[in-house]
């Protein structure tokens, strides 16, 4: 309830203060379990997905943000999770993202860990994520300067299946191929 109404603010807010060029909504799965790989160039990423997705993703953020006991439980109630990005592996936060999908919810994942311009430099997660589970990666393309009445586009490509990968042992090779299908897919949602 609260996230449907902090949402519903949120898309009008957002509408006051930018346009949008929004293609492809309908490559989001209606029901089940996805991962969202998006490139990540703007604190309002996040905010802009979750306004314009109808199911509630959820999504990992910087344990820092969690210090404070009203932001984390804001960031908590918006479906957000903390993760240790000095950690070589979270294993809470896996253990999280893996229950998640396991139960059918949908994740945002920006797959470069930190905001930058580039989407070469992004970190294999979200195909170990979709190979472990078997959800389909869903890329996505956002850009915008993220000025007044600045124009964000956000296009959302047609999934990645990891069907040809089911009973595949999931080693480095296996997650390097996938990365880079997904790292070749949302640079070109990027243009």
């Amino acid at each position: 309830m609260f996230y449907r109404f902090v949402r519903a603010v949120g898309w009008v807010v957002m509408h006051l203060f930018f346009r949008f060029r929004i293609t492809g909504l309908e490559n989001i799965p209606k029901e089940g379990a996805f991962l969202l790989c998006a490139n990540h160039i703007s604190a309002f990423d996040p905010i802009v997905l979750a306004v314009f997705t109808k199911r509630q993703l959820r999504f990992m953020a910087k344990k820092e943000l969690f210090k404070r006991r009203l932001f984390s439980w804001f960031l908590r109630s918006m479906g957000a999770f903390p993760i240790d990005r000095k950690a070589a592996a979270d294993m809470q936060a896996y253990r999280t993202s893996m229950e998640l999908l396991k139960n059918g919810e949908g994740m945002i994942i920006f797959s470069q860990g930190t905001r930058m311009k580039d989407f070469d430099n992004a970190k294999g997660g979200v195909a170990l994520f979709a190979l472990k589970s078997g959800a389909p990666i869903i890329p996505t393309g956002i850009w915008s300067k993220y000025r007044f009445m600045s124009k964000i586009h956000i296009n959302v490509g047609s999934a990645i299946s990891m069907d040809e990968h089911e009973g595949k042992k999931v080693k480095t090779e296996l997650i390097e191929e996938v990365m880079s299908t997904v790292i070749e897919r949302v640079s070109q949602l990027t243009k």
